[in-house]
């Protein structure tokens, strides 16, 4: 590539606000090509980047290898002033799928609310699922679709896939009889039950994996180190199994939300849009005490936990509140292809159903926008209801 292209790329990403080393990398990762075509048509400015690609994953690893795709996705849109994603959608032929796709989309992102990627990740499953099973969509009678159907078009077309991947395509078909169910189509029940492992199917229920009483006593007993990765990851399993949060609404807890005086914490960003304030446990509240006045450093800012014990200014991800927990469960022997932060959530959800609180209370508390949303995530316990007294109050019944 020629000199004055490559410093022509690199004073576009210098003023995108790219670190130093992106920029060094992305500009390194494109300098070996050659000149891109004298065009503006973005199709052969497109044709370019995708030859370009299918040289480099001959030589790249992985990693390296997603770094010059999104090196070439900039300087894509540095040419045309288009993200690469949005043209590669413009360029796909549209089908017979499309029109339902399109209203199945619309009801991801304004009804669920999910983010873009999942939703075109749901919509790409549902339609691999329809070209299958549903070649003509237009004269598809919905009901007559089982969970067997289900379940044999993964054995049949998605058996190479790991039960992660399986989960992701059965959490979407099972979403999308959802929204055919709320636009009134007549649905089988049976799909609508359908348990997110596969793993479930073959021991013939559908209920939502928690984790077992032996495990929690493991989870409860532990002892933490008193150092400031064992105080932070104390308080992070405690926002779990005490509040029973997503793992991106622990992530994204700030300072701000604890309510010291009321003995109550907000809980921002979540899924749904909304924020609700849930009251704080004796043992939440020592963890939050011994944390924040022995742990967290005061040059964080506002964000609540930390990155790591080496980058301690910087705020915690996502992924550093799984791979805490993850840590966890592997120090306590606790293993499975079920486990993670949403079986602490689930189990939570559970164990307050279980203790006498009703369905109302349980949605209020997870943040679900309804109750049919937490009746998948509870596992009814008879004897337990007998026994056990919560600790949380209960919703007052004004009807």
């Amino acid at each position: 590539m020629q000199q004055t292209t490559i410093e022509m790329f690199l004073n576009f990403l210098q003023e995108q606000n790219h670190t130093k080393g992106t920029v060094n990398s992305y500009v390194r990762l494109i300098s070996d090509l050659e000149e891109p075509p004298e065009t503006d048509n973005p199709r052969d400015l497109l044709s370019f980047i995708d030859n370009a690609l299918s040289l480099k994953k001959a030589v790249l690893n992985r990693t390296s290898f997603a770094s010059a795709r999104a090196s070439l996705s900039s300087f894509f849109f540095m040419k045309t002033g288009i993200h690469i994603k949005e043209y590669r959608k413009q360029c796909i032929p549209k089908d017979m799928y499309d029109p339902l796709m399109e209203q199945y989309g619309s009801y991801c992102r304004d009804f669920l609310h999910l983010t873009e990627p999942v939703t075109l990740a749901a919509i790409r499953e549902v339609k691999a699922f329809m070209k299958i099973l549903a070649p003509e969509p237009a004269k598809v009678d919905w009901s007559d679709f089982t969970a067997d159907d289900i379940v044999a078009y993964l054995d049949a077309e998605r058996s190479e896939l790991r039960t992660a991947s399986l989960g992701v395509t059965v959490t979407a078909i099972r979403r999308f009889f959802r929204f055919l169910e709320y636009n009134d189509q007549l649905v089988h029940h049976s799909i609508l039950n359908l348990p997110l492992s596969v793993t479930a199917w073959s021991k013939g229920g559908s209920l939502p994996i928690i984790l077992s009483a032996e495990q929690q006593k493991k989870l409860e007993t532990y002892t933490f180190p008193k150092t400031p990765i064992g105080l932070r990851d104390r308080l992070i399993l405690c926002c779990f199994t005490e509040l029973g949060l997503r793992c991106s609404e622990v992530a994204n807890l700030q300072m701000e939300d604890i309510l010291w005086h009321s003995g109550t914490i907000i809980i921002r960003s979540t899924k749904t849009r909304s924020q609700r304030e849930l009251p704080v446990s004796a043992t939440l509240g020592k963890a939050l005490e011994e944390y924040v006045m022995h742990a967290r450093p005061k040059s964080l800012g506002n964000k609540l936990f930390f990155k790591s014990e080496r980058q301690m200014e910087l705020p915690a991800s996502t992924e550093n509140i799984r791979s805490s927990i993850r840590r966890l469960y592997e120090k306590n022997g606790i293993s499975g292809w079920h486990v993670g932060t949403h079986a602490l959530r689930r189990t939570m959800g559970s164990r307050l159903y279980n203790a006498g609180n009703d369905m109302k209370t349980v949605a209020d508390l997870l943040g679900h926008s309804s109750v049919s949303a937490t009746k998948a995530y509870v596992r009814i316990d008879v004897d337990s209801l007998k026994k056990v007294t919560s600790s949380w109050p209960r919703r007052m019944n004004h009807e």
